[in-house]
C-alpha cells in the first residue's frame, strides 16, 4: 500500500501543473490515434520543445502516458486506465464500496 501511495501521489504531483494538465487533455482527445510532440507544441502556441519534451518525460514516468515510434515520428497516447484506477482507489470506500454520489 504505501508504494502506490506513493504512485498515485506522484501522478497528482504530475498533474498538478497547470502545462501538464493541459498536455494530458490534449493526450485524451487524441487518445484513439496518438499525437505527434510537433502537434501537441503548435496546439499549445508553440510550446518550446525541450520545455515539451521536459513534461512529456515526465508524465511517461508516472505513467500516464506512452510513446510509440511510428517510422520518424513518436506518437504518445494517454493512460486513462491509470487514471481509471487511481479513481477506482480514491472511491472505494464511498458509500460503504458502492459509490452513488
Amino acid at each position: 500500500m504505501p508504494q502506490q501511495l506513493t504512485d498515485i501521489a506522484a501522478v497528482f504531483d504530475a498533474l498538478s501543473n497547470e502545462t501538464r494538465l493541459q498536455i494530458f487533455r490534449i493526450l485524451v482527445e487524441h487518445s484513439k490515434e496518438g499525437i505527434t510532440p510537433t502537434e501537441i507544441s503548435q496546439i499549445m502556441g508553440n510550446l518550446p520543445r525541450n520545455t515539451l519534451s521536459f513534461h512529456l518525460s515526465l508524465m511517461t514516468n508516472v505513467g500516464l502516458c506512452s510513446s510509440e515510434k511510428q517510422g520518424k515520428q513518436i506518437f504518445y497516447k494517454p493512460n486513462c486506465k491509470q487514471i481509471k484506477d487511481i479513481t477506482k482507489f480514491l472511491l472505494t470506500d464511498c458509500c460503504d464500496g458502492g459509490c452513488s454520489c
